[in-house]
């Protein structure tokens, strides 16, 4: 009798498939350190990689900031900075001047050699006093090379090893020790911002040295101003008056409408000159705070008339509010006061024998009934 193989049964095969494998149970630790001591997987060999990995951050602010790294089993020590670098955060962090002479040039500014180190000076941070006043090329700034340079480091990069320093720093920094507030400086306009304008100004010798202000958008113009450039223009000459001097961040900030006199404090005079063809007729309706207030002027005691006289009005842009001015022009019966509401300036002529403190305290008690 011929004998069959049972068929292949796959309801079995199924469940092989698909059962899951057993788990394997993670081996002790206790062979890894029974591996020789420079195997691979040896647990001496793992630590002191991870203790040969280091690295030193960029060094911007005159910090160093060495790597914190254990001692290595095989003695390695931690990364040196050599006393070069050393030298120059020093000097990055107490501000110290450097002076030394430049060594080559380049497209870029100028190589300098600092305690032995490649220093480098870009050509926005050389003293323009030095580089020709049109386009120059690189054989004419062969010139430079020999030449004394006074600078301040202003960046440091040890793992790149650059060492970037800036001669307008001094330069900057010397302009500001000689100025204090209330100096009229001049300089030329370099280039407007939405805040303000600056200017490079001269020192005293005359030259532009690369010393730079600013001149804030609030104190370009009496006037409204919406954007710097309705007053200056890149390459303007202007005369500023310096109002304040930082020293320590080498920060100078200027002037232009305090080279001219305050509005609001002109005297009669500038206010309504005595040249015909500057002042209008009186119109025949006057605004109403005027005429208010020649009304309670003449209620005051000791007050006998109250006249119109010159008017004129301002180009510039005022305070809306009302203001009042004793004028101190002579005159025989009386006294001429001045009046003003925006543009509008109005001479009003009191007629009194008031004396000139009565008069004081007439015109005190009318703006007080006003306002």
């Amino acid at each position: 009798m011929e004998t069959r193989k049972a068929p292949f049964c796959n309801v079995h095969r199924c469940c092989r498939l698909h059962t899951p494998a057993p788990k394997l149970q993670r081996p002790s630790s206790a062979w890894v350190d029974r591996l020789p001591q420079g195997h691979p997987k040896s647990a001496s060999f793992a630590k002191q990689r991870c203790q040969k990995r280091w690295c030193l951050p960029m060094l911007a602010t005159g910090k160093v900031e060495e790597a914190a790294v254990a001692p290595a089993t095989n003695g390695a020590q931690k990364p040196v900075v050599s006393q070069a670098w050393k030298d120059v955060l020093e000097l990055q962090r107490n501000g110290t001047t450097w002076t030394g002479k430049i060594k080559a040039v380049n497209k870029g500014g100028v190589v300098v050699d600092v305690n032995g180190l490649r220093g480098f000076i870009p050509l926005s941070r050389l003293d323009p006093g030095r580089l020709p006043q049109t386009d120059f090329s690189l054989q004419d700034m062969e010139s430079l090379v020999g030449q004394e340079v006074s600078a301040k480091v202003i960046q440091v990069n040890i793992p790149s090893r650059q060492l970037v320093l800036s001669e307008q720093a001094t330069m900057v920094e010397q302009l500001a020790a000689s100025l204090q507030a209330g100096d009229v400086v001049e300089g030329i306009v370099t280039r407007t911002t939405d805040y303000g304008a600056f200017v490079s100004l001269r020192s005293p010798d005359g030259n532009l040295h690369g010393a730079v202000g600013l001149i804030h958008i609030s104190e370009l113009s009496w006037d409204k101003v919406i954007t710097p450039e309705d007053v200056v223009q890149p390459g303007s000459l202007v005369q500023c008056k310096v109002i304040k001097v930082d020293k320590e961040r080498l920060h100078i900030n200027l002037s232009l409408k305090q080279m001219e006199s305050d509005p609001l404090l002109e005297n009669l005079d500038g206010l309504l000159p005595l040249d015909t063809s500057s002042v209008t007729s009186v119109p025949a309706n006057l605004p109403s705070a005027i005429e208010d207030l020649c009304a309670a002027l003449a209620n005051e005691p000791g007050v006998e008339g109250v006249d119109i006289g010159r008017q004129v009005e301002e180009k510039r842009a005022v305070s809306q509010d009302l203001e009042l001015w004793i004028s101190k022009e002579v005159v025989k019966d009386g006294y001429n006061l001045v009046v003003r509401t925006g543009r509008l300036v109005q001479e009003i002529h009191v007629t009194t024998d008031l004396p000139s403190e009565g008069m004081k305290e007439s015109v005190q008690r009318v703006l007080r009934q006003l306002v």
